[in-house]
């Protein structure tokens, strides 16, 4: 207990000095059981909930298999399908056509350890083995946060290897001319079901950003899929500030905040939240006649979070595996471990979600 609280890291403390129980853990000497992993749940539910913007609103769900597999519709097959008809009279099927999508879990990791003689030497005042466990889970949420939003670009805050983000999902063949492939399949005129809908601040050069930026992006997304599902504007810190300033004195509306989790209340614009992301400033698009990542704040979306997802292989979502030593023959005098996460950010549905480009920077 600390200071009338569970220390659920004491706990895990105290397993991580246990050498005897090896059942469901690592085969190698002195490497703790599964009861730990059910002692750190705690401290990995207190954490991951806290300093990031996206990551805790997007539904996590499992897999199980290396690749995620889902289908998205290309054409209806008529435009007919429903239709009104006489007594007796009979109806023409008309199947759809779809085309197959995949994404390959990626594997993540954070390490972390102590010397014995750290351990030994500040037992007294400093709880090594919380805080280094701790910031390592940071170091992994973090990494997680940033590759939702920008992916395996590190020209931004992206990580080589990286599952898609954001930067590379929320773009189209039409108008951008992008070509890249995602999930398997190449942006081209003919795979529209890739593009996003677009609204550009200025068409061939960057414009102020206006509320009526906004309005379109609403009705691009709604006339779609009919205003359904959990949406919300996602931008830059700096480009929260600025919106905020802009929607203040206008007071148009009876309340610029939606209630949240815990009671917290968050800026919003129509009903729809207004969140901002310090890893968004990097998230630029501009088009000049031709498409281009600018690598500063000129763009946002507006995200339909019911179609945005992590999917996690086998349940394998920041697991810890603790570690005494490293090696039966070394034996190092050091105690820690790892968390890792096998996953991947999958974009369903592209037609709904609304890129905001070509904004002159905040």
């Amino acid at each position: 207990m600390q200071n009338g609280t569970y220390d659920s890291l004491a706990e895990v403390r105290t397993a991580l000095t246990s050498t005897t129980n090896t059942t469901g853990g690592d085969a190698r000497s002195g490497i703790g059981g599964v009861e730990i992993q059910k002692m750190i749940d705690r401290m990995i539910v207190d954490a991951l909930n806290r300093g990031t913007d996206l990551r805790q609103r997007l539904r996590r769900r499992p897999m199980n298999q290396l690749a995620f597999i889902w289908n998205i519709r290309t054409n209806l097959g008529s435009t007919a399908k429903a239709a009104f008809y006489s007594d007796g009279a009979t109806g023409t099927p008309y199947p759809s056509s779809k085309i197959q999508y995949f994404a390959p879990a990626k594997a993540y990791r954070a390490d972390y350890e102590v010397t014995g003689l750290m351990l030994a030497g500040s037992a007294s005042y400093y709880d090594a083995i919380e805080d280094e466990a701790r910031d390592a889970l940071d170091s992994l949420k973090l990494l997680e946060e940033k590759s939702i939003i920008c992916g395996s670009d590190t020209s931004a805050y992206g990580f080589a290897n990286s599952f898609n983000g954001l930067l590379q999902l929320m773009s189209s063949n039409a108008t951008l001319g992008d070509t890249t492939s995602i999930y398997g399949t190449a942006r081209a005129a003919a795979r529209d079901e890739l593009d996003v809908q677009l609204v550009g601040a200025a068409s061939t050069t960057t414009g102020p950003f206006d509320l009526s930026l906004l309005d379109s992006a609403i009705t691009k997304s709604n006339k779609q899929d009919g205003g359904s599902g959990l949406k919300v504007f996602f931008m830059s810190l700096e480009r929260l500030d600025e919106i905020s300033q802009k929607l203040q004195p206008q007071q148009r509306f009876p309340s610029a905040s939606v209630e949240g989790n815990l009671g917290l209340r968050a800026l919003s614009y129509r009903g729809f939240e207004l969140v901002g992301s310090r890893f968004m400033d990097k998230n630029g698009v501009l088009y000049t006649g031709s498409s281009s990542l600018s690598y500063t704040d000129n763009s946002m979306y507006l995200l339909n979070l019911d179609d945005i997802e992590m999917r996690v292989l086998n349940g394998v979502d920041f697991v810890h595996v603790p570690i005494v030593g490293d090696d039966t023959s070394i034996r190092k005098d050091v105690r820690g471990g790892y968390f890792k996460t096998y996953g991947v950010l999958v974009l369903r549905r592209f037609d709904n979600q609304v890129l905001i480009y070509n904004l002159a920077t905040p």
